[in-house]
């Protein structure tokens, strides 16, 4: 199945926008779901970092987990 993804602007329109694209031919289903929420503080920086650059190279989880050991106190 195919899907078609209209964004809104006025969400006082919706039910009429609904109505009127349940009344298409061949539209299956109408669903409404919120946007995409913006990303905490920790998760932006950590975005910035990686495309900055900030990031590493592990060969394997046991390899991860022998860096990360490194840098906790004991």
């Amino acid at each position: 199945m195919t899907q078609l993804i209209v964004s809104i602007e006025d969400a006082s329109l919706l039910g009429d926008i609904k109505k009127a694209i349940r009344l298409l031919r061949g539209v299956a289903s109408v669903k409404v779901s919120k946007s995409a929420e913006v990303p905490n503080p920790a998760t932006v920086k950590a975005i910035k970092d990686i495309e900055e650059g900030h990031s590493f190279v592990c060969e394997d989880f046991n390899d991860y987990l022998r860096l990360v050991s490194d840098e906790l106190p004991d």
